[in-house]
């Protein structure tokens, strides 16, 4: 007596356990700034590869998890993705302008579809673009993701159902091996004539496949049946309201009518691999998007159906050789007799019922707006409305004498590309502002666009540094420009070391690797940063190349050079290597091939030297060719050389020969200042014979160029240019 005493109070005390279990796993669902929002839905980007991937990337870690995100360069791979149901939304970049189509499929979940263009429209406006919304598939499109759901729910009722029938008529557990194998039989047959009268009646009928339909619907009943069988075999009356319990907050997606994506973690990563997760997949592929997407789902249906007979059968095992023949539990005393069993299932099974009909009542399903995300969409402003320079004399004339922009006083680098539509893109590194200018007086690198009436600056929304510093401080310090002209827009990459300061002086610093940056330039419009990708580890050790220190595009490869330092007592140039790759893939390091003096290939230690570092080059220069004619500019023997020099070569892989100089750089020790990295400006004013290039100007004394800023902007000239 005393057993079974003990016996029904844990029991009793298992199921009040089992009962809150459940109220606080749905009470979580009741958080309104948790629920109705995104968590990782499905989404493809589609736009040219180096754009894809980086805002790929970016959108995957937007805070929260709210998408899932992948990339594809072609559309119809995307539109297929959102038509079959593999993707919730897709996203169509047009870099032409500032607009982009999102795809959503009209067949799934609309409150869903609202959350994810809500989002979407955020980040849209975070980057100064809009966003259309169409929709695809609307054939048969009204209710669909609530049919599918009615239909999901019915056929669990109807499985779990018939083993609450059976346990209240028959007790808990078979007695015998043939009256359990009826059971299973009994719940087959029921599953399948119960999910053929559901696709037979109008309000509950799916499109598609019937059979393929009646089928699922048959296994998702059969399987969740097997589950309880199998626990309420395993387990008593506390196993019934285990599975009870389980199946009503595992549902909770299903049941509370609200897509698993608009809850907040585990649910979106859970409910695929559950059974009535998986059942609605695989009825959804089948009715409204891609019959062959069903297949995972209905393995996982399959799968824990098969479980759950196994569990039977072990169950039976079990018992078999605990001695209990009366129909107990394993885990249990002997059974109770029937008329009790039928009122302690009653008494378990109704207050779950109760709670979750409570707390489901209070789950939202509206959609919570989007939070505002911090802009990334860059500005321009006219500095100069002077006409554009005709010749280098006014070049120099209106860079030594442009004061009217707090937001550039000084900088050195000065690497340009020309765009499609004619402007200039200038990049700068350390840049000065003024005192009393809106945001840092300095920065590591910065941008102007120079047009045919106006030189404007461009700023990001911190009017900080162009691309920003990482959060540890360590800056991108600007190296050499390519661009990729596209139809409507270009694609300008910017190749910058990674800079971390060691001093307060100018030349206080290590460069820790390179880092490419790449921005989307549409015709007429301001350039907007996509990404930032470093280039190896940070290493401050200079016998690593600097891949990127030089820049050009032709016949649709981009190639980048590398320069190396072999770290030896009386050489003061670098060396130089090339690799080259297309522009839309050069984040993808894999896609890389270094030429090893006979060949590309991928392993960039292979690389040949085409220039040697004694009489070498400066760790940044130019690379560019006139028709069949390949030429490198830099300072012979780095920049505590004095001349400048053209190297010359047949092709991007050399072999570069040097020339004699064609300017005199020199220090000036009297007054401290320095000159440095000569480059090339090939667009700027082109003649067959000459070239124009141009240097940086600093000096050793930062208090100086603190005084007078003009002593640090570079300075442009014209250099004839060698057979």
């Amino acid at each position: 007596m005393a057993s079974k005493q003990w016996t029904r109070r844990w029991t009793v005390l298992a199921c009040l356990v089992v009962v809150a279990v459940q109220a606080v796993a749905l009470a979580t669902l009741t958080l309104r700034d948790q629920a109705g929002t995104p968590h990782r839905v499905p989404l493809v980007i589609s736009a040219p590869a180096v754009v894809a991937m980086s805002l790929s990337d970016d959108v995957g870690a937007m805070p929260g998890a709210p998408f899932d995100a992948t990339w594809t360069d072609d559309d119809a791979e995307a539109r297929a993705a959102v038509r079959d149901g593999r993707a919730v939304v897709a996203v169509l970049v047009d870099l032409r302008n500032t607009q982009d189509v999102v795809l959503v499929n009209a067949r799934a979940d609309r409150d869903l579809n609202a959350a994810v263009i809500d989002s979407l429209t955020a980040v849209a406006d975070a980057r100064n673009r809009t966003i259309v919304v169409r929709e695809l598939a609307r054939h048969d499109s009204d209710g669909a993701a609530g049919r599918v759901r009615l239909f999901v729910l019915l056929t669990g009722l109807l499985g779990f159902g018939f083993v609450l029938v059976v346990s209240l008529v028959r007790g808990p557990v078979a007695r015998s091996a043939r009256l359990g194998v009826l059971r299973v039989v009994g719940l087959g047959v029921t599953a399948l004539a119960g999910a053929g009268l559901l696709q037979l009646l109008p309000a509950t009928r799916l499109p598609g496949h019937d059979l393929a339909l009646i089928g699922l619907g048959a296994l998702y009943a059969f399987t969740l049946g097997c589950l309880t069988l199998a626990v309420e075999a395993l387990a008593g009356l506390v196993g019934l309201a285990a599975a009870a319990a389980a199946y009503f907050v595992l549902s909770t997606p299903l049941l509370s009518g609200t897509s698993h994506y608009l809850l907040p973690p585990p649910w979106p990563t859970l409910t695929p691999w559950l059974p009535t997760g998986a059942a609605q997949d695989a009825l959804g592929s089948v009715a409204y998007f891609d019959p062959s997407e069903a297949l995972r789902p209905t393995l996982v249906l399959a799968g824990a159906g098969l479980l759950a007979i196994l569990a039977l059968v072990l169950a039976r095992r079990l018992r078999h050789r605990s001695g209990d023949t009366a129909g107990g539990s394993v885990l249990a005393a002997p059974a109770m007799p029937v008329r009790h069993w039928r009122l302690w299932v009653l008494g378990s099974v109704l207050p779950l019922a109760v709670v979750l009909g409570l707390v489901i009542a209070f789950v939202p399903s509206d959609v919570v707006a989007a939070p505002l995300l911090p802009s990334v969409a860059t500005q321009t402003s006219c500095v100069d409305n002077g006409a554009r320079p005709t010749n280098v004399e006014e070049l120099n004339h209106q860079i030594t004498t442009m004061q009217s922009s707090p937001a550039f006083q000084g900088g050195d680098v000065g690497a340009d590309v020309q765009l499609g539509d004619g402007r200039f893109l200038v990049v700068f590194g350390d840049t000065l502002r003024s005192a009393d200018f809106d945001g840092p007086t300095f920065a590591r690198n910065s941008m102007m666009l120079w047009g045919e009436e106006c030189v404007s600056v461009v700023l990001p929304p911190s009017h900080g540094a162009l691309i920003p510093d990482r959060g540890d401080g360590v800056g991108y310090w600007p190296m050499s420009t390519a661009v990729a002209h596209r139809p409507g827009y270009d694609l300008v990459l910017v190749s910058t070391q990674r800079v971390k300061a060691t001093g307060a002086g100018s030349f206080d610093f290590a460069n820790l690797g390179p880092a490419l940056a790449v921005f989307v330039v549409p015709e007429g419009e301001t350039p907007q940063l996509i990404a930032t990708r470093s280039v190896g580890p940070d290493d401050a050790d200079r016998s690593r190349p600097e891949w990127g220190a030089a820049m050009t595009v032709d016949r649709d490869w981009l190639y980048l050079y590398g320069t190396a330092h072999p770290e030896k007592k009386g050489v003061f140039g670098f060396s130089l290597q090339v690799a080259r790759v297309r522009p839309d893939d050069v984040l993808e390091p894999g896609r890389w091939r270094y030429w090893d003096g006979s060949r590309w290939q991928r392993r960039p230690g292979r690389a040949a030297t085409l220039v040697p570092a004694v009489g070498g080059v400066s760790q940044t220069l130019s690379v560019f060719h006139r028709g069949k004619r390949w030429y490198a500019l830099s300072k012979q023997d780095g920049d505590l050389g004095d001349q400048m020099v053209f190297w010359t070569a047949p092709g991007p892989t050399g072999p570069f020969t040097p020339t004699d100089p064609v300017a005199a750089l020199p220090a000036d020790p009297d007054t401290g200042a320095v000159t440095y990295m000569p480059l090339a400006h090939p667009q700027i004013f082109p003649d067959d014979a000459t070239m124009v290039t141009s240097y940086s100007n600093n000096n050793i004394d930062a208090q100086k160029i603190k005084d007078d800023p003009t002593l640090y902007r570079p300075t442009f000239l014209r250099v004839p240019l060698p057979d």
